[in-house]
């Protein structure tokens, strides 16, 4: 498990933008953390790393899903709190993703019927001014 502290909005971005860039395609991010702990700001940060405009991110909370087109597949960005897992993919969720997707997961929850095996975890926790991130890799391996 690696871990960093993220003082400010930025710095939560480009926790992001790092961990897109070792996110391979159909790779997914399962986001666990409290309201306002910065899991939307992050996913900002990814969607830059990958080449999509930041601009586009809004929280999933109210539309469940968004997504964003990158130069190469899109980002699915869900946001699993109302519906749980269950409901969600009973829509046909899993029809919908490519193998050049990449999919954010915001309270996922447990375990879920993720579309590829490379599922990586993130934690966020306010701290203070800013905020504690814990993450995991598929292979176990850190990341800095």
């Amino acid at each position: 498990m690696s871990e960093s502290f993220l003082p400010n909005e930025v710095a939560t971005e480009a926790l992001g933008e790092v961990l897109a860039r070792l996110t391979p395609p159909g790779g997914t991010w399962l986001l666990h953390g409290d309201l306002g702990a910065g899991k939307t700001t992050w996913a900002r940060g990814f969607l830059r790393g990958l080449g999509g405009d930041p601009d586009e991110v809004a929280s999933p909370t109210y539309a469940v899903l968004h997504r964003y087109g990158l130069p190469a597949g899109q980002v699915f960005h869900l946001d699993l709190y109302r519906p749980g897992v269950e409901g969600v993919w009973s829509l046909g969720l899993e029809d919908c993703i490519s193998a050049a997707d990449r999919l954010v997961v915001e309270w996922a929850g447990g375990d879920g019927p993720w579309p590829t095996a490379w599922v990586a975890d993130l934690w966020l926790e306010i701290e203070g001014e800013g905020r504690r991130a814990n993450w995991t890799l598929p292979d176990g391996s850190a990341a800095r």
